[in-house]
Parts: C-alpha cells; sequence; structure tokens
C-alpha cells in the first residue's frame, strides 16, 4: 500500500524563466567576502534622492485627502453647531 502511495507523487520540477524577480543571488551571501556592499548605486546619496522623489509623489494627494477631511469637519462643524 505505501509502494503505491509512492509511485503515484508527482515531483515538482522548477523552472527558471530568467526573470530577475527569482534570482537571489545578490541577497545574502557569506560573510568570508571582504567588500560586501551590496549592488552598486545604493549609497546614501542615491537612496536620499529616491526618498525625496518618493515624497514629491506622495504631496499632492496627501495634501487633497487633508483638504477633503477639513472640509469634511467645517460641514460637520457647522451642522452641528446650528443645531
Amino acid at each position: 500500500m505505501s509502494k503505491d502511495k509512492k509511485k503515484k507523487d508527482k515531483k515538482t520540477v522548477y523552472i527558471d524563466d530568467g526573470r530577475t524577480i527569482v534570482d537571489m543571488s545578490a541577497f545574502g551571501g557569506s560573510s568570508k567576502k571582504p567588500n560586501n556592499r551590496g549592488p552598486i548605486g545604493s549609497g546614501f546619496k542615491d537612496k536620499m534622492r529616491t526618498y525625496f522623489e518618493s515624497v514629491k509623489l506622495m504631496l499632492l494627494p496627501m495634501l487633497l485627502v487633508l483638504g477633503l477631511i477639513a472640509i469634511a469637519f467645517l460641514i460637520l462643524y457647522l451642522l452641528l453647531s446650528l443645531a
């Protein structure tokens, strides 16, 4: 009976399609490498540039949401203060 189950189990086959999302060779690594600083272009200046570019993208939507919240608060305040 156990031999029949072993024969029916299918082996999983993994196929590398060459996409970089599957490639994890750039992460981890051993501590034997003396200059394991990560990929090129990951310096402090590049990180700050990326941070400020993302903040610029989020600034207008954030101000829009804050404005909508302020308008809703003012409408509710006027409605409840007049009642």
